[in-house]
């Protein structure tokens, strides 16, 4: 692909040209990398007219008149750098460095940026993050194939990116100018239409066909150095409080293996290859954005998804290769793919046979005199960029930052003392709150003793006073008779005191009407003498009596344990929560009682709630 004639523009971030004019350097490269921002660099001499409007963090474009006549952008980014060298002859020349146009992405934070929707993933998360990029930046194509369920705190929207990308297997790349084009997973990636090739017969028929190049050299990077079977995710929190796979609800896929138990994700055909290597892994921006089922469930989905692609990633010895190549009439982009074939024979011998289509994950473009042309080219196969102790140690740093600055996960342990009395009429009955500040409950003990019921009266005494009166009702009329003779006599109200009646047998019929009695009570009073009272053993309840029910449910007592010194514990974590280890109510109540007559106890317990809660803002 020959130019005609090339340039740089120095411009701001508007686009807005500095100087007089362009400046002309004698060659300018362009490096661009899948998910990460790229490099450029060019030479310029001191003597070059427009030199005033060269300026750290200023913008340089490089574009060119193509053989179609047409203007069109090989590449630039923002100034990082500018070193003066002195040549063997005494000239100056300027050596211009800096990252390509998506480091602008760093100047923006994505703030507080949740991607979820009803606590749930999104596939608009590439869209929503650019979103908030610098004015003048699009997105081609800002949907994922698989749902993102993610928070933001203070990222940039380029690490907004890569991570975005990253856990779920997807890829982006720069395209024309202030462009995010998103690619989705390597499977998909699109043929380059290229065909690099180690031999060529006929060298005028190969510079005339554009889908040809010839491979210069050849250099593979095999490195096993990451090899991973099985991984141990460790999401947002510390020590046991950490996010696990335990609420996740997907299963593995075939090949992988999902001990929720263990949180342990499998590569089971590569440890059948390998061997059993395990690593332990932080995924510290992983954790749920609010705290309900849902919410949490996702979480630990989006930790399987990031872990399932890290395994993909490091599951066999990854091979890289840097090649050179000659005769490219075309720009190849990282984000599609390029067939390769190369085989080195010595005497006869095959020693090295290469034919495969590979992804290009970095490619480097120069323009000079001749014109423009792809010099070099990373490719691999699989879909990540070789890391470098750079890049380990920048993790690192990132991992850090992560902790101090998403909400983590922490461990809290509540006690709740309790104490009530009980009989057979009056059971013991305890309430508390599981309220929506728990992420999970990893146990809830119960400690409790059966104590003789105890009294602050020791005995109560009777003693003289005033007289009182006091009155009672009476009944319903009754009637009597007495028979004088033959001859019925009746008396209606009140029989006299004393009467007289003829000879002979006689009957009274006497009705006797409703009244009271007015009965004179002795005064006395009643002296408490206070002191502790305290209910014999023989009196007291003992385990065997007791009915012990959590919400209502079946009796625990066949589980208590005895613990020494008169106490019993009763773990009932189980009867709390959920399958996914949340309460599974706020307002919960343990009722003890007995069936058991005659007898008392005093209870004294203490409930200990170990749980998880996250620093989350509750509207």
């Amino acid at each position: 692909m020959s130019a005609i004639n090339y340039w740089v523009d120095i411009e701001d971030n508007a686009g807005n040209r500095f100087g007089a004019g362009p400046l002309r350097p004698r060659t300018f490269t362009s490096g661009s990398l899948l998910s990460a921002s790229g490099e450029f660099s060019f030479e310029i001499s001191s003597t070059d007219p427009n030199l005033s409007a060269l300026q750290e963090k200023r913008v340089a474009i490089c574009r060119y008149i193509a053989s179609d006549g047409t203007i069109k952008m090989m590449g630039g980014g923002v100034i990082d750098k500018i070193n003066i060298q002195i040549s063997n002859e005494g000239s100056l020349v300027y050596e211009v460095s800096g990252n390509d146009l998506s480091r602008e992405l760093t100047y923006r934070s994505v703030g507080r940026l949740a991607l979820e929707s009803n606590s749930a993933g999104v596939t608009n998360a590439p869209g929503l993050i650019m979103a908030l990029a610098p004015t003048g930046w699009t997105i081609q194509n800002g949907f994922t194939q698989t749902a993102v369920y993610a928070g933001f705190d203070g990222e940039s929207v380029l690490n907004a990116l890569i991570r975005c990308g990253e856990h779920i297997g997807e890829h982006w790349r720069l395209g024309d100018g202030r462009q995010v084009v998103w690619l989705g997973v390597a499977s998909t990636f699109s043929s380059s239409g290229l065909r690099a090739v180690q031999h060529i017969n006929d060298a005028i028929a190969v510079e005339n066909a554009d889908s040809v190049a010839v491979i210069i050299s050849l250099k593979e990077i095999s490195d096993a150095a990451d090899l991973v079977t099985r991984i141990y995710p460790r999401g947002s929190g510390n020590g046991s409080a950490i996010l696990t796979l335990a609420a996740a609800n997907e299963s593995a896929p075939a090949g992988f293996t999902l001990d929720k138990a263990n949180n342990c994700l499998i590569n089971s055909t590569a440890e059948a290859l390998y061997g059993r290597i395990d690593r332990e892994i932080d995924f510290k921006e992983l954790g749920p954005l609010s705290n309900t089922a849902l919410d949490l469930q996702n979480a630990a989905s989006m930790l399987l998804k990031a872990s399932l692609e890290y395994l993909k990633r490091h599951a066999a010895p990854v091979k890289f290769y840097e090649v050179e190549l000659a005769n490219v009439n075309q720009v190849l982009q990282p984000g599609t793919t390029l067939r390769i074939v190369y085989r080195k024979i010595i005497e006869g011998v095959v020693v090295y046979d290469l034919d495969d289509r590979y992804n290009i994950i970095g490619a480097e473009q120069m323009i000079d005199e001749s014109g423009l042309r792809t010099v070099r080219v990373e490719i691999s196969t699989i879909d990540r960029q070789p890391v470098s102790d750079a890049d380990y140690l920048a993790g690192q740093m990132q991992s850090a930052r992560v902790v101090s600055t998403y909400p983590q996960l922490g461990v809290s342990v509540d006690n709740l003392s309790w104490r009530d009395e009980m009989d057979k009429d009056n059971a013991a009955s305890f309430r508390f709150w599981l309220g929506d500040e728990y992420t999970s409950v990893q146990r809830a003990l119960l400690r409790f003793r059966i104590q003789p019921l105890r009294s602050t009266v020791k005995s109560v005494s009777s003693g003289g006073g005033s007289s009182q009166t006091s009155s009672s009702g009476g009944g319903g009329s009754q009637t009597s008779s007495a028979s004088v003779g033959n001859t019925d006599v009746t008396y209606l109200g009140s029989v006299p005191g004393s009467h007289l009646h003829g000879a002979g047998s006689h009957t009274h019929n006497v009705t006797i009407f409703s009244h009271t009695h007015l009965v004179d009570v002795p005064s006395h009073t009643h002296n408490q003498v206070y002191g502790i009272y305290q209910e014999s053993s023989g009196n007291t309840l003992a385990l065997s009596d007791l009915v012990i029910k959590l919400n209502g449910g079946s009796d625990l007592r066949g589980q208590v344990v005895d613990i020494g010194n008169g106490w019993y514990a009763l773990d009932f974590t189980n009867g709390l929560v959920d399958d996914i280890f949340r309460p599974a109510r706020e307002d919960n109540v343990t009722v003890i009682s007995t069936a058991t007559s005659g007898k008392t106890a005093r209870l004294e317990a203490q409930l200990t709630l170990r749980g998880v809660v996250q620093a989350i803002a509750y509207e």
